[in-house]
């Protein structure tokens, strides 16, 4: 199987992964939990939404939302598209060029998939000028903090494709050199074994002075 492809395979039954239970669904739950707390949630877009389990469930916590899920996966698209007849919901395969030109967002969510984005900076600056005035990027992802999360991570790629796992701390210098103001940094709620798994919030701000950050546990 060529790892370039391992998405697809993964599309057919990627929600019985075992991640699911101890990754994905506290990432998801973390992500709904902090939309609850933005200013707004009118327009969302999902970078990386695989199969769409996070855009339903937007879409059914938020309904005056409207959400766009794009991921590079065809399969994956099928499949969101296939799960969900939701008006609300819009998905692309492909990438930020899929997108029609001009088109922002009040919310930008991106659940584990910027390890697999080879230039991540870059990707941080296409998605500020997606972003509107006071508009959030809810970016979470596993994070290379310590030796432990160097060894799960390094698991982890035998069954992935190539990834590059960022500390925390590397994520806020990358958004603060592309223009964002950081926000909450918080790690999702899991059992003790499981490695390293921040959401970092950054803010775009008509003020762009005081990067601060307040870190969660």
């Amino acid at each position: 199987m060529v790892k370039a492809n391992i998405w697809d395979f993964y599309a057919g039954w990627y929600e019985k992964l075992w991640v699911q239970k101890f990754v994905l669904k506290p990432s998801r739950r973390l992500i709904l939990k902090t939309l609850e707390t933005l200013p707004s949630t009118e327009n969302i877009l999902d970078v990386g939404c695989g199969i769409g389990e996070l855009c339903r469930e937007m879409s059914s916590q938020f309904r005056n939302s409207f959400i766009v899920g794009m991921d590079p996966s065809a399969k994956m698209i099928e499949r969101a598209r296939n799960e969900s007849a939701s008006g609300q919901i819009d998905y692309h395969n492909g990438f930020l060029n899929t997108l029609n030109h001009g088109q922002q967002f009040d919310v930008i969510v991106s659940t584990h998939a910027f390890p697999y984005m080879p230039d991540k900076r870059e990707v941080l600056t296409q998605l500020l000028s997606k972003m509107k005035p006071d508009g959030r990027l809810l970016l979470l992802c596993a994070n290379r903090n310590n030796l432990y999360d160097a060894i799960w991570l390094a698991l982890v790629k035998l069954t992935t494709s190539t990834a590059e796992y960022p500390s925390v701390s590397s994520i806020h210098q990358m958004m603060r050199e592309a223009g964002y103001k950081i926000g909450r940094t918080q790690r999702i709620t899991s059992h003790r074994f499981v490695p390293s798994v921040y959401m970092v919030e950054g803010i775009l701000s008509e003020i762009r002075g005081n990067n601060s950050q307040t870190i969660i546990s």
